[in-house]
């Protein structure tokens, strides 16, 4: 009598152990599964660039410049070439004051025009990087609007040029390189970018609503 009731109160322990063990291992609620999902998106750069209105404009413009100083430089050159020839011509005998006269002109001519001319190149480089340096950080800025606004996590540069597309060696070595191997097309967020950069861009969405968002 005493050993069955010894092993009823046995069984009896372990039975009313078996709920908390069950409970102890029990899923989670529903509540805490509910974390943002972490995304990646792509952008190709090189392309944004190439078709930024922008870009092209300030670059346009900056091609224009480039083209009115070296017809600049173009006729303060040919000035000097004139005053070479007269010197050569014989108009004017070697050591005469005319001469020396004509000579030190000829002399700070070319002073003038070299340093315009290194100017000029200085200038025109200081302005071309911050063209580059300016619509960089204008797409850099619209990209984190971008991925704010969506969630994204992160977002990796990446080319759009296809392996299939060149046969030049240099190229497919390239290509082959690339850190992105393979992209489903609905993480490529280039076009989405572009066309928010070029629409706030025009003289129509010059000045675009306070906390207007890139549209997908």
């Amino acid at each position: 009598m005493k050993q069955f009731t010894l092993l009823s109160l046995c069984l009896g322990l372990t039975l009313s152990l078996i709920p908390a063990s069950a409970s102890a291992q029990a899923p989670a609620q529903p509540g805490a599964s509910t974390q943002p999902k972490r995304t990646i998106g792509l952008i190709d750069m090189a392309f944004l660039f190439k078709e930024y209105k922008k870009f092209g404009d300030l670059r346009e413009q900056l091609r224009n410049d480039i083209k009115a100083s070296d017809e600049q430089a173009k006729a303060m050159g040919e000035q000097l070439q004139a005053l070479q020839r007269q010197l050569k011509d014989g108009t004017y005998k070697e050591g005469s004051p005319e001469y020396q006269q004509l000579e030190s002109k000829l002399i700070a001519q070319g002073t003038q025009f070299e340093a315009y001319r290194k100017t000029q190149q200085r200038d025109f480089l200081r302005r071309e990087s911050k063209i580059y340096k300016d619509i960089y950080m204008e797409v850099v800025e619209a990209v984190g609007q971008y991925a704010s606004y969506y969630n994204y996590d992160v977002i990796v540069r990446f080319s759009r040029d296809n392996v299939e597309e060149t046969d030049n060696a240099q190229e497919l070595i390239q290509n082959m390189n690339r850190q992105v191997v393979w992209h489903n097309n609905g993480i490529d967020i280039t076009d989405a970018v572009l066309k928010y950069l070029n629409q706030r861009y025009t003289p129509v969405a010059a000045n675009p609503a306070a906390g207007a968002n890139p549209t997908k």
